[in-house]
């Protein structure tokens, strides 16, 4: 499996621009001046502090649009090596962290450029262990952070200490909970696993497979050729009963016709309260796209199972495509387009029941699809069809903060769905296809 770490790296630099935990510098003169030094310390420390985060090195840091890259003189692309990084996070920053170097070419360009990739996961804050000569740079002592467009200044307000010591006492927690689970089961591994939203997942198939025995074995309802489930949760996460989440799910933003979670309403389809949860069930005949059953919890965990939209009749004769090719089908554009939608509904709802640290963990799974190839069903873009899957479930899944989704929805997008893709003939995902056709959804 390919290192999902250097594929949002491929990923950003074709597409490069400043945000909270992405970071664009020059070529420093290849750290003649110790200057240079201390302003690459500074950005370091800042992005340990905010979580950790990227520094694109060799591009320009100015613009709105994607960056230019910019050509190394001599000498200065070998300045990046993991030693000299290494140096000057010892001399300049403290406690010291260890960041990575890669290096990595934007596409169709044979320039290398080293990406310094920053840990966040500190116990402590980090600050400047040594200023630079003119204190403007670096000032000893300091604590740096982030800010909104990419900036990273010292923590001065009431408001940063508390996200930076929010931030570290989540990150001693999680030592807190590895600690019980080794104590629980030594060096077994088997709590490590989040079986949360497993076992919620496996409730629904449960639920799902109940209503659907009602039908007969060769019912289409019973989906034999495949569909596709979503399964998020949300935390923290607070409601005051269901009436409010079910005002709420009504007035989620729409990006299509037929949205996650749909909401119909007449008296058979109308969602209903169960439990803790609110819950849908459009099981029409003939088979279509209406065929939904769907789970909101009071407590922020989700659930939604779909059949295959390629498996529609009109799914490619919509194009008058003659002859029709043969066999199931797996759609270039449609997960992309899925995804955006559910990503902006998780931080919709996130923005009604959550605050600002609120965090996300969502699963995509597809059943049903060995044998199936990829296939364009509009046929806008230029992608090569016919890739064949061979495994018959496939998933992905991302643990991020909901603030993410605002900022990087791209970014989120591709590397859920590049490990679905790869599965079909090794097919690498666009990243252009991915922004492509997230604008075209977002401007439905």
């Amino acid at each position: 499996m390919i290192d999902t770490k250097i594929q949002l790296i491929q990923f950003l630099v074709n597409n490069l621009q400043e945000s909270l935990d992405v970071e664009v510098k020059n070529w420093l003169n290849g750290f003649q001046e110790n200057g240079d030094k201390a302003k690459l310390a500074k950005e370091i420390i800042a992005l340990a502090n905010s979580g950790g985060g990227l520094i694109f090195i060799g591009f320009e840091d100015q613009g709105d649009v994607i960056l230019p890259e910019i050509k190394p003189a001599v000498g200065e692309l070998e300045a990046f090596t993991q030693d000299a990084i290494a140096e000057i996070v010892q001399r300049y920053v403290s406690p010291p962290c260890q960041c990575r170097v890669e290096m990595v070419s934007r596409k169709g360009s044979e320039n290398q450029h080293p990406v310094i990739i920053v840990p966040g996961e500190h116990r402590t804050p980090l600050f400047a262990a040594k200023g630079s000569r003119d204190g403007r740079s670096l000032a000893s002592g300091k604590v740096y952070i982030r800010r909104p467009g990419g900036y990273s200044e010292e923590a001065r307000t009431q408001d940063d200490w508390e996200k930076l010591i929010d931030r570290l006492v989540k990150a001693r927690q999680g030592d807190m909970l590895d600690s019980i689970r080794e104590i629980l089961s030594p060096s077994s591994g088997i709590l490590m696993k989040d079986e949360g939203l497993d076992s919620w997942r496996d409730e629904n198939m449960k639920l799902w497979q109940q209503k659907i025995n009602e039908f007969p074995e060769d019912d289409p309802r019973h989906l034999k050729n495949g569909f596709w489930t979503l399964t998020f949760s949300i935390n923290p996460f607070q409601t005051e009963n269901l009436t409010i989440l079910d005002t709420a799910l009504q007035q989620m933003p729409k990006f299509s016709g037929w949205p996650p979670f749909t909401y119909l309403y007449n008296k058979e389809d109308h969602p209903r309260p169960q439990d803790n949860c609110i819950t849908a069930y459009f099981p029409s005949y003939p088979w279509d796209i209406s065929h939904d059953f769907w789970h909101i919890s009071r407590d922020g965990k989700g659930f939604m199972l779909r059949h295959m939209q390629e498996d529609d009749s009109d799914y490619i004769n919509k194009n008058n495509v003659h002859p029709r090719p043969q066999g199931l089908f797996f759609d270039w554009t449609l997960p992309i387009y899925r995804m955006t939608e559910v990503l902006k509904f998780i931080e919709a709802l996130a923005k009604c029941f959550s605050d600002e640290n609120a965090s996300f963990h969502l699963i995509v799974n597809y059943c049903g699809t060995q044998n199936r190839r990829l296939q364009q069903h509009y046929f806008t873009y230029n992608l090569t069809n016919g890739a064949v899957c061979r495994s018959d479930s496939l998933n992905s899944s991302i643990k991020e903060p909901v603030t993410k989704i605002e900022t990087n929805i791209e970014e989120l997008i591709f590397r859920l769905l590049a490990a679905i893709y790869e599965q079909f003939d090794f097919t690498g995902l666009p990243p252009m296809l991915v922004k492509n056709v997230m604008k075209e959804a977002l401007n439905y």
